[in-house]
């Protein structure tokens, strides 16, 4: 999936019914004026989410893996940036203009469930995680739930780090600001040629 491609799906399903509610906390911001560009964060609308397309298991395994690629510590983490939300938005919205996309879905969650992810214990979880990723840090490796995992961890990545918590809590992204010099890297590891 390219960045265009997460770009189209978002936009589409900004049109569907509901679009405009799911997606009113980011866009009430953007109204809203402020001495500080960034309005404060919206109360937390997600706290009872009935997820629309995933079934209550399928969404429990979704948000323990989302929780997992990106756990909080000093910053926010999937769940506060409310990922598996937003995946289950953007999955039902695509039954109008890809269809195919629910099919990968289920199927991802079909294997976890073979797994019993949602089951294991959180160290567990973690292990199966690291096994199922094999094959992106080792070509020469193989998983069968190595489909899954990029499904789960390319869509996370985009939802955490266009929403507020990963933009603004874990990337301290400070708007667009004028630079009048740019001071290049300070690790001394990468000034080795």
């Amino acid at each position: 999936m390219t960045r265009r491609d997460a770009g189209r799906m978002i936009l589409g399903a900004a049109t569907v019914a509901g679009g405009s509610e799911f997606l009113a906390g980011a866009t009430e911001q953007q109204k809203r004026p402020s001495e500080n560009q960034f309005a404060p964060p919206a109360p937390d609308r997600f706290k009872n989410y009935q997820p629309q397309f995933f079934s209550a298991e399928e969404f429990h395994i979704l948000d323990a893996f989302t929780d997992l690629l990106i756990p909080a510590d000093e910053t926010p983490g999937a769940r506060d940036a409310h990922v598996a939300p937003f995946i289950d938005f953007v999955v039902n919205a695509a039954a109008e203009y890809e269809p195919g996309m629910q099919k990968k879905w289920r199927r991802a969650m079909a294997w976890l469930q073979t797994q019993n992810f949602g089951s294991l214990s959180k160290d567990r979880q973690l292990a199966l995680m690291r096994e199922m990723s094999q094959p992106e840090h080792d070509r020469q490796k193989k998983h069968p739930g190595f489909f899954a995992y990029r499904l789960i961890k390319e869509m996370t990545l985009h939802a955490f780090y266009t929403s507020r918590e990963g933009l603004i809590g874990d990337l301290d992204y400070q708007g667009m600001a004028y630079l009048t010099h740019f001071p290049g890297c300070t690790h001394p590891e990468h000034h080795r040629v």
